[in-house]
């Protein structure tokens, strides 16, 4: 008996990340010859299905296989925050604005804190990959979040002092 390939399926996000690793590595080396769970049932749900398969497909890959996949995922993530962070920037701006329009001068402060809320959510999007020092822009992020953080504690106290 041959072995068809299956098309790729696209797993839910709920799954546990080591069921999703196992799936990915699978995916990427050689699809295998038999089902390694055992057959559902017909009426069995999808989720339900897929988290028994990826179970069993987690228990008979390779170990150094999975932790690739996660590696390399997790510096796609890393890179894809970075970017985003820097793209979106709140620190590269030089007008206070409200609603895209300028702040007008009884509206400073509230302008001040919703940029200082925008530095404090783009450091929490860095916050999760800190302890990643093995990727090469750690630096780099490391510095930006000190910078966003920086900037974040400056920003609010100027906010509450013209609030008064």
């Amino acid at each position: 008996m041959t072995a068809t390939p299956r098309p790729a399926v696209r797993l839910p996000l709920r799954l546990p990340p080591t069921v999703r690793g196992a799936c990915a590595a699978v995916q990427t080396v050689a699809p295998l010859p038999e089902p390694v769970a055992p057959a559902p049932e017909p009426e069995a749900p999808l989720a339900e299905v897929l988290a028994t398969e990826a179970a069993a497909l987690a228990e008979v890959a390779d170990p150094a296989a999975l932790e690739a996949a996660r590696r390399e995922r997790r510096a796609r993530d890393i890179v894809e925050a970075l970017d985003g962070v820097l793209r979106d920037n709140p620190l590269d701006e030089t007008t206070l604005m409200i609603d895209l329009q300028p702040a007008k001068e009884h509206e400073r402060g509230r302008a001040l804190g919703r940029r200082s809320a925008r530095c404090g959510g783009s450091a929490a999007r860095l916050q999760a990959y800190l302890r990643d020092d093995w990727h090469p822009r750690h630096a780099e992020l490391v510095a930006l979040h000190a910078r966003l953080i920086e900037a974040e504690d400056r920003l609010r106290t100027e906010s509450r002092a013209l609030s008064r």
